[in-house]
This record gives structure tokens, sequence and C-alpha cells, in this order.
């Protein structure tokens, strides 16, 4: 059958995942009271389990943009630990960044969307500009007409690749 995985429905699987990272998110807030003296973890601790959801709903049922949507709650759930307990709060955009570059590159290979190909190598561009701006290699004027001319740029190629 085609909505069993070795004779348990899928929805069931879901509904057992849900309730576990349920109370791993419950334990996770008390942690984050009594013993972690971050104040934000808890948000990042809660987009990695949404990500997992999603990406396990997603695989489960054959859903690419769920699959997006997981994958990058996943990987900015990683970031914010990564950032917040590393103390490199000022970069905050390039984890971002990196986080829709990496969703990106991944729901391409797995799911074999060309779109997310291209938007993940524009995002490479637009990451490599901004680490030199916030490294302070370029100034911020150089860095917006760099922004601009490539984003026109991309408008430009993703209307001429979805007109044929």
């Amino acid at each position: 059958m085609r909505g069993r995985i070795l004779g348990v429905k899928k929805t069931y699987i879901l509904r057992f995942l849900i309730v576990a990272l349920f109370l791993l998110f419950t334990i996770f807030v008390f942690l984050n009271i009594f013993v972690i003296p971050y104040r934000t973890l808890w948000f990042y601790a809660f987009s990695f389990l949404l990500g997992i959801y999603e990406v396990s709903k997603s695989r489960l049922f054959k859903l690419d943009s769920g699959f997006y949507l997981g994958s990058l709650l996943i990987f900015i759930g990683i970031s914010g630990f990564v950032f917040t307990l590393t103390k490199t709060d000022s970069y905050w955009c390039l984890y971002l960044l990196a986080d829709f570059f990496i969703a990106s590159f991944l729901t391409f290979l797995i799911c074999g969307q060309y779109f997310h190909l291209i938007f993940d190598f524009s995002l490479l561009f637009i990451i490599i500009f901004t680490s030199f701006y916030t490294f302070s290699l370029i100034t911020l004027p150089i860095f917006i007409a760099f922004l601009v001319a490539f984003l026109v740029l991309f408008i430009l190629i993703i209307t001429f690749n979805f007109k044929h």
C-alpha cells in the first residue's frame, strides 16, 4: 500500500514524531529557563525541531516545498545555536544567507528542481558581496552597486528562462 511504511500508516508516523518533538522542545525550554543562560535558544530549538517535522513530512508525502521549508528551518536552528554560543552575533546575516544557500542546494539535489540551483548560484554571489562588506573589504556604495546590478541581471535571467 502507498499510505504505509512497513505496515504503519504515514499519518501515525507523523503523529508519533510530533509528540516526540514536542516533548523534546518542552525539555529544551525548561533547560533554557533554568540551566542555559541565553534567552533566544528556545527559538532556535523550535526552528530546528519544526524543520525536522517538515522534512519528515515532505519525504513521506513527496512535498518539495515542505522539504525546502524544513531544511531551511533546520539550518536556521543550527546556525542560531552556532552564532549564539560562539558569540558571533554580528555575522548573523552571513549565517542566514548561508542557510538559504544550503537549503536551496539540498532541495536541488534531493528534489531535482533547477530553479533552486539558479537561486543557489545567485545566493553565492550575494554571500560573497556581503562577506566583503561585512569584513570591510568594500564600501557601502560599492556593495549596493554590486547588489543592484546583480539583482537586475538575476531578474532578467529568471524572466527569460521562464518564458521559454
